[in-house]
C-alpha cells in the first residue's frame, strides 16, 4: 500500500499549487477535473488490482453491462474488473445479503429468485426477486398479490 500512488502525499501539495492556479487564471477548473478524474480511474484500478488488500476472487461470470470484464467477488460487493466498466453489485439490499449463488443468478440471468426477508425502512418484512434495470442499478421486482378467489365484485 505505501507503494501506491494513493500512498504519495506529495500528492495533496500538487492539488494545492494547481488550485492556486485556478485562482491566478493560469489552468481551467475543466483541466483540473480532468486530471482528478483520470487520477481517481488510477488508483481505483490500483487497488481493485490488489488481492491482498480485498481478497477479492472470479465470481465465473462476465460483466452483463460490458460483456468483457469479469466480476469479481470483494467482500461486500461484486465488480467488474474491466477499469472502463467497473460495474458494482453490493451484497447488501435492504438488510439482507445476497449470497454467492444469488449474485450469480442476477449476473447470468438478469435477476434471482424470489427471495424471502428483506425488511423495508419501516421494518416491516418482504419478499422479493432481485433484478438489473436498464442501467444495470438492482431494482426489487415484487410478485403479483394473490387475487381473492371468494371476493368477486362489490361489498354489498
Amino acid at each position: 500500500m505505501k507503494t501506491m500512488r494513493i500512498a504519495d502525499v506529495a500528492m495533496t501539495g500538487e492539488w494545492e499549487k494547481e488550485l492556486a492556479r485556478i485562482e491566478r487564471g493560469e489552468l481551467s477548473a475543466d483541466t483540473f477535473r480532468k486530471k482528478i478524474e483520470a487520477y481517481t480511474r488510477e488508483i481505483t484500478s490500483e487497488l481493485l488490482s490488489c488481492d491482498k488488500l480485498f481478497g477479492s476472487r472470479d465470481s465465473g461470470c462476465a460483466c452483463p453491462k460490458c460483456g468483457t470484464g469479469r466480476m469479481r467477488f470483494y467482500g461486500k460487493v461484486v465488480r467488474c474488473d474491466n477499469t472502463e466498466c467497473g460495474l458494482p453489485v453490493f451484497r447488501l439490499k435492504a438488510g439482507r445479503t445476497l449470497s454467492d449463488d444469488e449474485i450469480k443468478d442476477l449476473l447470468t440471468e438478469g435477476h434471482t429468485q424470489l427471495l424471502k426477508g428483506f425488511k423495508s425502512k419501516q421494518g416491516k418484512s418482504f419478499d422479493a426477486v432481485v433484478a438489473f434495470d436498464g442501467e444495470y442499478n438492482t431494482t426489487f421486482v415484487f410478485p403479483e398479490a394473490k387475487k381473492d378467489k371468494k371476493f368477486s365484485g362489490r361489498k354489498k
